[in-house]
């Protein structure tokens, strides 16, 4: 597997991408007012020889030029009012060069936004550091800033397939059952519900069972079994026309005994309800060593323990999806991190084991095309994610993401 790119890049301040535009639209503006100033002047110096509507086509088809000259430049190494403030364009994968068609088709798409008036104010639309507005998005084109300006971030994932690229709009890059830095954790590690269903089917049936003899002992419906100041409350009375278990003679088996002057037989001991299991064989999440031990309900092992940057710690068991508000999906379970700072995706980014068959364990992490990515630090190395392609990791390595990490403390 080959390694992924480093897409960090600095994001271009809207600041300086207005000064931009506003230089290129003054020079598009002195090239028309130029043509048209020089053809209107030869149609009035020839007194009509050259037609006044030729000299009006002609400076437009001037200015049509120019555009396709400044989408050239946008597509290479950057339009004058770029280079002027040190913006450039590239595509939205990797670091090159955005290209001479998609530079065409992103002028031609902001055209036609600016034409409705709102299209002008897309990039406003988007909440990230990137301000992508419909015309960057359409074309697959990042606004980066090569002069220095502004902070080094992970670059928008984001995939012509549209899997969640800008489509998180209250996404603000963040993560999930641990708080942000320094809170405790606001919910437990979560409990595969598979496990919980199997576990439930292997607890023991704690429903009292009721021996031959206890039903024996019990009166018939209908009969007063307890009299007040006659009778003793932990003794069943005898039952009028009952026989009397050990009395003397065959013939006192089927005599009639008052209730007042029966013996009192001693009640069978009620069954003792079985145990309950204890929480720790119940529930595998809280076993004392979560990889040497295993999951009584299915016998699967624990995949990964996770160790978050506010202090808690969390099995994964399997295919599991993080973020925001995770989108269920069969065969994975879900794991949703409180995100106060809005700085995670809605599915951020999933760990996965090796694929069947794969005779090497592994551990897999899986960006979610997130708007603020994932980088993973092995020592002092930090590497981003690519949008969709899994990459490995390794006990002892930190997945950040938006404002938060997590620390893979075990891991095949």
């Amino acid at each position: 597997m080959s390694a992924a790119p480093d897409l960090a890049r600095r994001p271009a301040l809207l600041g300086r991408r207005i000064g931009a535009c506003l230089i290129d639209g003054a020079v598009a503006l002195v090239v028309l007012l130029v043509a048209a100033a020089v053809l209107g002047g030869i149609s009035f110096g020839t007194e009509g020889g050259f037609p006044l509507i030729a000299a009006s086509i002609g400076a437009y088809a001037v200015a049509i030029g120019w555009f396709l000259v400044s989408s050239l430049m946008q597509g290479g190494g950057g339009s004058i009012g770029m280079r002027a403030l040190g913006l450039r364009l590239v595509r939205e994968t990797d670091d090159a060069p955005l290209g001479f068609g998609r530079a065409l088709l992103r002028n031609v798409i902001w055209g036609l936004g600016s034409a409705i008036v709102v299209g002008m104010f897309s990039p406003l639309f988007d909440p990230t550091p990137w301000r992508r507005g419909w015309h960057d998005q359409v074309s697959g084109a990042v606004m980066t800033d090569i002069a220095g300006h502004g902070a080094v971030v992970a670059a928008p994932a984001m995939t012509a397939s549209g899997a969640e690229t800008t489509t998180d709009a209250g996404d603000t890059p963040r993560t999930g059952i641990p708080g942000p830095l320094g809170a405790p954790a606001s919910y437990p590690a979560p409990y595969p519900a598979r496990a919980i269903a199997a576990d439930a089917a292997a607890e023991p049936d704690e429903r009292t069972v009721i021996s031959p003899a206890t039903a024996a002992a019990a009166p018939p419906a209908g009969v007063i079994s307890f009299v007040p100041g006659v009778t003793s409350p932990g003794r069943p009375a005898a039952v009028p026309g009952a026989a009397v278990p050990g009395a003397a003679g065959s013939g006192a088996a089927g005599s009639v005994v008052p209730t007042v002057s029966a013996p009192a037989a001693t009640p069978p001991a009620a069954p003792v309800p079985p145990a309950p299991a204890p929480a720790s064989a119940r529930h595998p999440s809280v076993l004392p060593d979560l990889v040497d031990q295993t999951r009584l309900s299915t016998g699967e092992k624990v995949l990964a323990r996770l160790a978050w940057d506010d202090g808690a710690t969390q099995a994964v068991y399997g295919r599991t999806l993080f973020g925001r508000n995770p989108v269920p999906e069969t065969g994975a379970m879900v794991c949703p991190i409180r995100d106060e700072t809005l700085s995670l995706s809605k599915t951020h980014f999933e760990l996965l084991p090796a694929a069947d068959g794969d005779v090497d364990p592994a551990l897999w992490v899986i960006d979610r095309h997130s708007t603020n990515g994932v980088v993973v630090r092995r020592g002092a190395e930090r590497r981003p994610a690519v949008p969709g392609e899994p990459t490995r990791v390794r006990m002892g390595d930190v997945l950040e993401f938006g404002d938060r990490q997590v620390r893979i403390e075990v891991a095949p």
